[in-house]
């Protein structure tokens, strides 16, 4: 589980990380997402836990 703070702090490792909106941070995982469903539209790897943060979901997890 990664909160969105970690996530941006991570992404944007400098001063600027403070201006990075929920909406840059929103379309940034869209993305991802979009991307991940190239390779496997079966699998969702990114799961949004509400009120958390994200989690990647492991297929071999069931």
């Amino acid at each position: 589980m990664v909160q969105r703070d970690e996530l941006i702090s991570a992404i944007w490792e400098d001063e600027s990380a403070s201006g990075v909106s929920e909406q840059a941070l929103d379309a940034l995982i869209r993305r991802l997402r979009d991307r991940l469903a190239e390779v496997d539209p079966n699998h969702q790897y990114i799961v949004t836990v509400r009120g958390h943060g994200l989690r990647l979901e492991n297929q071999l997890r069931k």
